[in-house]
């Protein structure tokens, strides 16, 4: 069984950041735990995911757009289930 992220903006895999949009805080996280290929690294890697996912919740929650919300979910949903799958304790 894989994770599968769901990108608002479609297919991602030919994909370059843009200028306009500089990349969120908490996104960066969450993008290096789930490519995280040692098993050493990877609880504080989901951990330090968590912790920038929470911090933007409680940061901007209210006032974010349903779009925005539902990315952090959506985030938070997949460490989640990376922590699970990998054994991790959560």
């Amino acid at each position: 069984m894989g994770i599968v992220a769901s990108f608002p903006e479609g297919d991602m895999s030919n994909a370059t950041p843009s200028p306009a949009r500089p990349q969120l805080t908490w996104e960066e996280p969450v993008e290096v735990a789930i490519l995280e290929t040692d098993p050493e690294n990877l609880s504080r890697r989901i951990q330090d995911a968590q912790d920038g996912i929470m911090d933007e919740i409680e940061d901007s929650f209210q006032t974010a757009s349903s779009s925005e919300r539902q990315s952090l979910v959506n985030a938070m949903n997949a460490v989640r289930e990376l922590r699970r799958v990998s054994g991790n304790p959560g």
